[in-house]
């Protein structure tokens, strides 16, 4: 779908309902795309279905788990039986976890690779096959700059991440000669409620998690983008087919240059050891 025009394009957004999904909701639905979201949240489908027609385009919003395979499924057959097929798959849903290994219990890495791996695996499991058929489609899987180099405290998070990322960098190769572009967005420190929604393992949740969302709203406060400056990343990176769309890239970059030309330097950058005391938790609104 090289420099496409979304106008009449059929656009699925998993976890559409707040923050980068909701802002992509609006800018397919500003450049004419007829738009469906997910969410495991009914008002907010509801708000954001409302806000995409507002447009003049067409929205529909349905409820589902992505961490379920059988609601996956079930929701690809409901979708494609009342559209047809889709132009553009957004695999957004995600979830947030900050943690020590100690910490973390095994529920709490089902959870958070089962929306933010999982979900997307079985997104395209069931979805990219009739564009396959069609033979033209376009992908778009949201990591996040923490797919792109580590940090501690987030050990969950960054693996769900990075095999997300990892999986989108596969099917680009692979799907590339089916007609179907794969790309990788990899957000940096945004305005989301991804840190009021995450879980916190450090030793007091509900202190965590307080503690976490403060630490976020400091360092983030003059340096946070709005979701639609990413929005707007993705939809220049889809049209030009590019596979890792960081944004803002003056996030994403310097961390991801350093770790790829020294990762030995990078690790002693953020080997600090406050970490060990849960007390640096700043990092973990990266998506």
């Amino acid at each position: 779908m090289t420099n496409t025009n979304f106008t009449g394009k059929n656009v699925l957004i998993t976890g559409g309902g707040s923050g980068i999904g909701r802002a992509l909701a609006h800018a397919f639905a500003d450049e004419g795309a007829n738009v469906t979201i997910t969410d495991i949240n009914q008002e907010r489908i509801d708000q954001v279905v409302s806000e995409v027609q507002s447009r003049g385009v067409r929205a529909a919003g349905y409820s589902v788990d992505h961490a379920s395979e059988d609601e996956s499924r079930k929701f690809a057959e409901r979708l494609l039986a009342d559209q047809g097929h889709v132009d553009v798959l957004c695999a957004n849903a995600g979830v947030g976890e900050g943690s020590l290994l100690e910490k973390a219990d095994m529920e709490d890495w089902r959870w958070v690779m089962g929306v933010n791996f999982w979900g997307a695996v079985y997104a395209l499991r069931y979805l990219v096959p009739s564009m396959i058929e069609r033979g033209s489609g376009s992908v778009l899987i949201t990591a996040s700059g923490a797919a792109l180099f580590p940090g501690p405290g987030m050990s969950i998070y960054h693996a769900s991440k990075a095999a997300a990322c990892s999986l989108g960098e596969s099917l680009s190769v692979e799907l590339a000669p089916q007609g179907i572009n794969v790309s990788v967005l990899c957000p940096g420190i945004i305005k989301t409620a991804i840190a009021a929604d995450s879980r916190m393992h450090f030793g007091n949740e509900e202190a965590d998690k307080r503690t976490a969302i403060n630490a976020v709203e400091l360092y983030a406060s003059d340096r946070a983008v709005e979701p639609a400056v990413v929005a707007a990343d993705a939809l220049n990176g889809l049209r030009k087919s590019k596979l890792i769309i960081p944004s803002p890239r003056s996030h994403v970059l310097p961390g991801w240059l350093l770790h790829r030309l020294s990762p030995g330097l990078f690790g002693r950058f953020i080997a600090l050891p406050k970490w060990r005391k849960g007390e640096m938790i700043s990092g973990i609104n990266v998506r």
